[in-house]
């Protein structure tokens, strides 16, 4: 129960944590200032923590938590590699 509990609240701070970053790529459209090889890095780990929880303890709230957590990951690599080298966006937006 207690173990429900804290992931739920990774859960809820991984969704806060990554929004702010997610809503600014899509306003902006502009991601030079991120780091591409970071985010590949990020990927990669979410993904392995995935394939854990899946594989290893098929836990739901484990498997939902670092699902989600893939997801913002990719997500934010996608849109930061769409984004790269936009130079039709406005600087103050």
């Amino acid at each position: 129960m207690l173990g429900n509990i804290l992931l739920g609240i990774v859960s809820l701070c991984t969704l806060i944590s990554y929004l702010p970053q997610t809503i600014k790529l899509i306003k902006t459209k502009k991601s030079s200032d991120l780091s591409i090889n970071s985010w590949i890095l990020w990927v990669i780990s979410s993904l392995s923590y995935t394939l854990y929880a899946v594989l290893c303890s098929r836990d739901f709230m484990l498997i939902f938590e670092t699902s989600l957590e893939l997801f913002f990951c990719l997500l934010i690599l996608l849109l930061a590699i769409k984004y790269k080298d936009n130079k039709y966006v406005k600087d103050n937006l």
